[in-house]
Order: structure tokens, then C-alpha cells, then sequence
């Protein structure tokens, strides 16, 4: 498809989201933190969210919806979805991230053996709440070492990763 003659770019930081149409780039850079990306290749609309954790603790749940928490950035998704009056089976979806930022070189956890699993419990969240909603995978460049710069293009739904 052919670039718009006037893009907006967007850049997400850790607990941003963004969801909008044909004239988007948005990017974001990842460690052990996750972006889906879903993209409706017919009504060209797509988004990108970029959460730090996949569910907020029970204990001290905010009710307002934050991206944040894989949980509510899927919860951001449905409702663009809904206002948009698309069926979110139309989407098609990338997941990158989930590196385990907090290993060393030896590739040996440190003090917090569960800061080492921050990654992939990120991206396990992403895969099983995309599979429960039949929304396709498209791709996923998950887990490693190393931090992901991602760049989505909304009008022709290309993503591109630089991996450091």
C-alpha cells in the first residue's frame, strides 16, 4: 500500500496504548515488557499496547482501566474494537517482547527468581488471551536477552523489530 502523505507518529512508553487508523506509525522499545499488536487489514485500523505486567495484584486493584497490565491493555483493545463496531476475529495480531532482562550474561537469575520470569509470564498473558478471543497470531518474536525496538505501520500493517 502506499505511504500516506501525512503520518502521525506515535511513541508508547511502558503502560502506554494506542489505537487508530491509516495515517499511524507507532513505536515503542521493549525489554521484558510486552506489545501486541492487532491490525484489521480491511478497515486498515490497527493499535499497539505496551504493558509492564500481565494482571494487577488483587490487592490494590485500581477499577479505571490501565495499560500498564496486559489485562486492561486487552480490555482497551475490545472496547476500540467495540466503538469501531468490528469483530475482533477480524484482527490479525503480533506479540514482541517478553525478554528476560533480569538475567545475567551466565544467564542465571538474580536475588528475585521471579523477576527472571517477568518476560515470559508477559508473554504467555499475550498468547493464551489472544488464542481464548480467536484472534490470530500472526507472528511473535518473544523471549531472549535482548531489548526489541518496534515500529508498526497502521496503513499497511508492516512491523519492523531492531533487536540490541
Amino acid at each position: 500500500m502506499e505511504i500516506p502523505d501525512s503520518i502521525i507518529d506515535y511513541y508508547l512508553n511502558p503502560g502506554d496504548f494506542y489505537f487508530g487508523g491509516p495515517n499511524i506509525r507507532i513505536r515503542t522499545l521493549l525489554g521484558s515488557c510486552v506489545s501486541i499488536i492487532l491490525w484489521n487489514p480491511e478497515a486498515k485500523l490497527g493499535g499497539m499496547c505496551h504493558y509492564i505486567l500481565p494482571l494487577q495484584n488483587g490487592n490494590f486493584r485500581d477499577s479505571t482501566l490501565n495499560g500498564k497490565y496486559g489485562e486492561d491493555a486487552i480490555s482497551l483493545f475490545l472496547k476500540e474494537i467495540k466503538t469501531k463496531r468490528l469483530d475482533p476475529k477480524s484482527f490479525k495480531a503480533r506479540i514482541f517482547g517478553g525478554s528476560n532482562m533480569f538475567l545475567t550474561h551466565e544467564k542465571e537469575l538474580l536475588d528475585d527468581k521471579l523477576a527472571g520470569q517477568i518476560g515470559s509470564r508477559n508473554s504467555d498473558f499475550a498468547i493464551n488471551e489472544l488464542k481464548k478471543l480467536g484472534i490470530k497470531i500472526l507472528s511473535k518474536d518473544i523471549g531472549g536477552i535482548q531489548s526489541r525496538k518496534i515500529y508498526f505501520s497502521v496503513w499497511d500493517g508492516e512491523v519492523w523489530v531492531e533487536k540490541k
